[in-house]
């Protein structure tokens, strides 16, 4: 790939990906474990904890099923 100058433009593929990936499991693990706006106004640290654990864990399924395939 890198000597045809397609190694850029896989790997811009690949980020999009995992961009779009990340938001879409953002949402839906959000709304299953009750993370809303509400929570957000109400108790805010919570609120950032529940969204970091959330996002990492997003990360993490991504990074595998994506990245190290």
């Amino acid at each position: 790939m890198l000597l045809d100058n397609e190694l850029k433009s896989y790997l811009l593929d690949i980020e999009d990906e995992c961009k779009e990936r990340l938001e879409i499991l953002v949402k839906q693990m959000a709304k299953k474990e009750n993370v809303t706006e509400e929570l957000k106004v109400n108790n805010q640290m919570e609120w950032v904890q529940r969204m970091n654990n959330i996002r990492n864990k997003a990360e993490e399924i991504i990074l595998n099923e994506i990245v190290y395939v």
